[in-house]
């Protein structure tokens, strides 16, 4: 396998538009399962976790990997809500192409526009399936109507559906100017239907017409001519995708395996492989951009971690640069310690298949590296730079947790401590001031799972609360406050007189502190101590926490 072979997608959506049952019929269709198993059935390879096949839901990015047409593709299948977005966000870090899955009776809904924009941010080539066509409410040229209105960019159908609701029998391949007929276990070609060649020709034209989008020759041929060769299409889409200028669209059904070799001919022909891609690395304080090549030193970036029951701290890593071996000695630039690698797998699911070595471009998961963690570099090299981190949301709700007594609350930190290593979208952390422990995320479904994760393997019951918030007084004018210390114990006795004046000050300015005892009244050794005590009163006075 060549890094020009390689082909990264990270399948994205709503929740519910069919995700995880698309990449189920992929991996059937290629050979690489036996059967496709519908998500209510918790045997799907991707939804493999027990929260997972509890709740019928993608909750974790899974990566699988299939061959078709000589190409190696690595899928991300990821969550549809929100509170996982985190997982989406790793997924587009490490694959050069995004397949976005509409749900052919809702066309965009709230998801799929924010993942619309995260790929603009990135500036990254996406292609649009359209599934469940095979349900009487739904309609492909609305859903491309939907796209086009929300995005305001232009939708090229590669494929158009024969027949609609229970009647979808098959797709034409505009692209190829082949049609396809379910046929049970998968699909059969069969030639374009008469009432079809219209809407095939009328296709084929819009087609021509993105494809000279790739280049300016195509563009003036296409002017002059007004149409373009097989060869001239493939080339100019090839080029206009990969530069992030055109979005594909698909129609299809994935539970009745309708459109899929079509979706999958196009990514092997015209999606961009790593080597037609660029990353970030950190060089002083700026970025650099580099090209992903099997040439030079290894160098990888680590987009997730995870911690395995039985297998330890699993590392998935996307090499970026050279050849990374089995059995080696690796350093971790960003940690500045050597790392030892044993074995190397290729996921597929929660299955590992052990590899000799990874290529550039590629996808791969290392076992049991104690240093490395999400967004460190791992490379041959101890000067190589550090790739660009992943930027995630910040948590968004928050509740407090607790336990019944300190032995069992610390065995709970230590297990939430370890989950938000894994995931970057949580933070847990002790609020002083309100003497509660804080764990936030991004919803109430993604912290309800991390409490149950906690519960299922430490055993410990939790107890939630609404955080309490700290009030904050301010001093909104001047005040001054005297004390007289007497005390007679033999001798001389001690006497003193102590002024404490305080006042406002601008505003941004938290705290300053004035000694104005003059003429070394007071030896200077007291005023620390003072000042401690004052602000130690501070912190009790001027704030109070109320639920």
């Amino acid at each position: 396998m060549a890094t020009k072979d390689i082909r990264n997608i990270a399948i994205v959506g709503h929740g519910q538009s069919g995700k995880t049952s698309l990449l189920e019929h992929i991996l059937f269709l290629t050979g690489k399962i036996t059967e496709a198993q519908p998500v209510s059935s918790g045997k799907t390879v991707c939804d493999y976790t027990s929260e997972e096949i509890e709740r019928k839901i993608s909750i974790y990015a899974s990566l699988v990997h299939t061959e078709w047409n000589n190409a190696t593709f690595n899928f991300w299948d990821t969550p549809g809500a929100s509170d996982f977005s985190g997982e989406v966000i790793l997924a587009f870090r490490s694959a050069e192409n995004a397949l976005m899955v509409l749900d052919g009776r809702s066309g965009v809904q709230i998801e799929t526009i924010k993942y619309w924009r995260n790929l603009n941010e990135r500036n990254k080539p996406r292609m649009v399936f359209v599934n469940k066509l095979d349900d009487t409410r739904s309609n492909y040229d609305t859903c491309i109507k939907d796209v086009h209105t929300q995005f305001d960019t232009e939708v090229f159908p590669v494929t158009i559906p024969i027949g609609s609701g229970a009647d979808l029998i098959g797709v034409v391949d505009v692209l190829h100017g082949k049609a396809y007929k379910y046929g049970g276990k998968g699909e059969e070609e069969i030639p374009i239907p008469d009432d079809m060649k219209v809407a095939y020709e009328t296709a084929r034209g819009i087609l021509a017409g993105a494809a000279a989008e790739g280049s300016d020759e195509l563009l003036v041929k296409f002017i002059d001519e007004g149409e373009l060769t097989d060869a001239e299409i493939a080339e100019g889409l090839k080029l206009a995708f990969a530069q992030n200028r055109i979005v594909p669209a698909f129609a299809g059904s994935a539970e009745k395996n309708i459109g899929l070799s079509s979706l999958l001919t196009f990514i092997a022909e015209i999606a961009p492989s790593p080597l037609e891609a660029l990353d970030s690395v950190i060089s002083g304080d700026e970025e650099q951009t580099i090209k992903i090549s099997e040439e030079g030193p290894f160098s990888g970036f680590v987009v997730k971690t995870a911690n395995d029951q039985f297998s330890g701290r699993l590392t998935y890593i996307k090499a970026m640069t050279g050849v990374l071996q089995a059995d080696s000695d690796i350093f971790n630039v960003s940690e500045q310690k050597k790392e030892r690698i044993g074995k190397l797998y290729k996921p597929f699911g929660k299955k590992l298949i052990e590899m000799k070595q990874i290529i550039a471009g590629d996808i791969a998961l290392i076992a049991k590296l104690s240093e490395t963690k999400t967004n460190h570099t791992l490379a041959e090299n101890q000067s190589a730079l550090p790739f660009v981190p992943l930027k995630m949301p910040s948590p968004v709700y928050s509740i407090a947790v607790s336990t019944g007594d300190k032995k069992t609350e610390d065995k709970m930190s230590e297990m939430i401590n370890k989950l938000c290593d894994e995931d970057m979208t949580l933070s847990y952390a002790y609020n002083p001031e309100t003497a509660q422990n804080v764990l936030s995320g991004m919803g109430d479904l993604h912290t309800s799972i991390v409490l149950d994760k906690v519960k299922s393997i430490t055993k410990v019951e939790v107890q939630t609360s609404i955080p309490k918030i700290a009030y904050r007084e301010t001093i909104q004018r001047k005040a001054q406050a005297e004390y007289t210390h007497k005390k007679q114990s033999g001798g001389h006795g001690q006497y003193a007189r102590v002024v404490l004046s305080l006042e406002p000050l601008p505003r941004g300015e938290q705290y300053k502190f004035s000694n104005a005892v003059f003429g070394g009244a007071i030896s200077k050794g007291y005023i620390p101590g003072v000042e401690k005590v004052l602000l130690k009163q501070c912190s009790v006075v001027f704030w109070r926490a109320i639920l």
